[in-house]
């Protein structure tokens, strides 16, 4: 049986996998392979993004989330690559964390100024919630995909993401318009 590209998404939703997952691999996988192991990975490394690609896009179909405009391959192949991107970012930035070197003891001035720092933020967080901090800190501070987010987060679906990030940012604006004192202080930082 020939299994054609758009009905792979029905195949699955049917239970049909077996003949649908090979065929991913056989024709997604290779290329993913070849832009990882031009972009600082291994074919190890393409495995297991693929893996998670296939996860993602596995469950999407399930869901009903996934939008039968795209072409599963290319979907497949895109989802992959955000994944290695967002994974060499992520390494970037432990790296460049565990090589900074141990801090100078502080006098006690600087202490208190960097303890009103923290006071200022945790004032300013507290107010939001954690789930908003969490994201907020993802897609502002991380600049991660929204489909990663999707993921480390357990939402239903980037639109999802979208809408909860504008009512995070939205909470944000509302806690500074309450306390001008605190948008003054964070000037100071």
């Amino acid at each position: 049986m020939i299994i054609k590209e758009e009905q792979i998404p029905e195949l699955i939703r049917l239970g049909d996998d077996r003949k649908v997952i090979p065929l991913l691999y056989k024709k997604v996988l290779p290329q993913v392979e070849k832009y990882i192991k031009r972009n600082s990975g291994n074919n190890e490394d393409a495995f297991d993004v693929f893996q998670d690609a296939l996860l993602i896009f596995y469950k999407q179909v399930i869901k009903n989330t996934f939008d039968a405009k795209y072409k599963v391959f290319g979907y497949l192949y895109r989802i992959s690559i955000n994944l290695w991107i967002n994974k060499i970012k992520k390494d970037r930035k432990i790296q460049l964390v565990e090589e900074l070197p141990e801090p100078e003891p502080m006098e006690v001035k600087e202490n208190f100024f960097a303890l009103k720092n923290e006071n200022v933020l945790e004032s300013l967080f507290s107010g939001i919630g954690d789930k908003c901090v969490e994201l907020l800190t993802y897609s502002i501070y991380y600049n991660l995909l929204m489909e990663d987010i999707v993921i480390r987060m357990n939402f239903p679906s980037v639109s999802a993401v979208k809408m909860q990030q504008q009512r995070c940012k939205q909470k944000l604006m509302n806690e500074i318009e309450k306390n001008p004192l605190l948008l003054d202080k964070l000037r100071e930082i």
